[in-house]
């Protein structure tokens, strides 16, 4: 999916009024666009479920286009690791999931007769993880990786990257922060507009501007 999504120069004054978070983020859900790296959502929660399409709510938090149960399974952080609790047909790296199962970095997750996930734990200084996805089935808002985030989220060239952002030069680092979520950099970016001399906050529609590129954060209602 990589390509410009259409990027402004700054965001619009509604979007910028929306501040994200508050004093309780868990359950809340972000798409993140990167010039010519792809889309990303971000799942804040301790618990993302996954499941099939639905015509109204609630759905999964994830929501596949595929021939799933509404509520397929949850993956839920506990501590310093993940596990996966089946409500439907569910076999992880091989094996039949009958009630939950911890997952470990490069697990295979099927849900169902065809989807297939991949689950990955870039980097063992975050507890935040990665759902890649290996079989064609997407969410109805496509994105190229689910993001599991706990505190923080490394956007960068590197291998440990949450999101590996090939070409870039520098790191920048999605964070969370007295309910807010926030960027910065050892590098200058700037943030709707304003240079970010340090950690700044995110509202929803931000855009963040860097010698790499530019990135645009939009709340999933």
């Amino acid at each position: 999916m990589q390509g410009n999504f259409g990027l402004g120069n700054s965001a619009t004054p509604a979007t910028a009024a929306l501040a994200l978070g508050g004093a309780d983020m868990d359950g809340e859900r972000y798409i993140l666009w990167i010039d010519r790296v792809g889309a990303f959502m971000l799942c804040l929660g301790e618990r993302v479920s996954l499941g099939g399409p639905v015509s109204g709510p609630p759905a999964a938090d994830v929501a596949l286009l595929a021939n799933l149960s509404r509520r397929h399974a949850e993956i839920v952080r506990s501590g310093e690791g993940y596990y996966l609790q089946a409500a439907a047909a569910v076999s992880v790296a091989g094996r039949t999931v009958h009630e939950q199962t911890n997952l470990a970095d490069g697990n295979e997750i099927q849900l169902g007769e065809s989807v297939k996930l991949r689950f990955r734990l870039p980097t063992i200084i975050s507890g935040t993880a990665r759902l890649d996805f290996v079989s064609d089935h997407r969410p109805s808002r496509a994105v190229d990786a689910v993001v599991l985030m706990e505190d923080t989220c490394i956007l960068g060239p590197g291998a440990d990257s949450h999101i590996r952002c090939s070409g870039w030069n520098q790191t920048i680092l999605l964070h969370r922060s007295s309910g807010q979520l926030c960027c910065k950099s050892r590098s200058d970016i700037y943030v709707d507009n304003q240079h970010a001399k340090s950690s700044m906050p995110l509202t929803d529609g931000s855009i963040v501007t860097s010698i790499d590129g530019r990135l645009r954060l939009e709340a999933v209602q």
